[in-house]
């Protein structure tokens, strides 16, 4: 039977750390796209936990995750940035801490995005545990690219207007990554926190963990796609120009095991993002 990887294993010790239901966590598991019999060997056979527990790996915390007001939270419906975009508030959920923003990107810039980066895409990796070092998995079957910090004119406008949006410094953002997907593409629940693991570590040791996540749309795609965050039920579907913004990390040092999210499969057509993580310090 399928042993989940460290991300699913985690994220079931920390459910089961703090109080979760078995039948909740069951159906979490199911709305992802797990089998039920694989669900359930997991559920019933951490075989794995003292080896997550001893590199580390089971992100174990004092207590619960303790939800803190969110900076977004501060914003009326309508948000006009120093550059004069019109950002609409679609939707704002309380805990965990997510917000769907609709026109945070003109449709020309989301194009534009996209074709400064078909020339470099190449297959996207996931963090090692082990080690930190980036590797493929089966779980993430996309295409990618980066732009550095401050690379291009778009790039220096979209990275002020997350920083002025979300209240964070331009500089503790991650440079911008673009994903593609086609053809049954998808990137299965992960967090995009780093595991307290040895491989974690290596990630956070100069930057601090990362705090928020926004994932930018930047086309249309005609079935799947969704940004699906399984803890809560919640199904996004791209819409050109718009953004979902998600926190994880709150003052106490604790991270959120309900931002665990996925990109659902592509089934018809293709999908472009742009994703930008932000740090608790200076990027480095």
């Amino acid at each position: 039977m399928q042993l989940l990887d460290k991300p699913w294993q985690n994220w079931i010790n920390e459910n089961f750390a703090r109080g979760c239901a078995f039948e909740a966590m069951l159906a979490d598991m199911l709305k992802a796209g797990i089998s039920k019999d694989v669900a359930l060997f997991n559920l019933n056979n951490r075989s794995d936990q003292a080896l997550v527990i001893a590199e580390g790996g089971s992100n174990q915390q004092d207590g619960p995750y303790e939800q803190e007001a969110s900076y977004l939270f501060q914003h009326d419906n309508t948000i006009v940035t120093l550059d004069g975009q019109q950002i609409q508030v679609a939707m704002r959920v309380t805990a965990p801490d997510v917000v769907l923003l609709d026109n945070f990107m003109t449709h020309e810039e989301c194009d534009a995005f996209c074709e400064l980066s078909k020339s470099t895409l190449v297959k996207s990796t996931v963090v090692d545990d082990a080690t930190g070092a980036s590797v493929g998995h089966e779980h993430r079957t996309s295409m990618g690219t980066y732009f550095t910090l401050g690379q291009n004119d778009l790039v220096k406008k979209i990275e002020a207007r997350i920083a002025e949006v979300t209240g964070t410094p331009v500089p503790n953002g991650e440079g911008i990554q673009i994903l593609n997907y086609v053809g049954g593409g998808e990137y299965r629940p992960h967090f995009d926190y780093f595991p307290d693991t040895i491989g974690g570590r290596v990630h956070t040791a100069k930057s601090g963990q990362r705090t928020i996540t926004v994932i930018m749309y930047l086309n249309e795609v005609k079935a799947g796609g969704a940004t699906v965050l399984p803890s809560i039920n919640l199904s996004v579907y791209p819409k050109k120009g718009s953004a979902l913004y998600f926190s994880y990390l709150n003052s106490k040092g604790q991270v959120d095991p309900s931002t665990l999210h996925g990109g659902a499969p592509v089934i018809q057509g293709e999908k472009w993002i742009a994703t930008k993580w932000i740090r608790e310090r200076i990027y480095m």
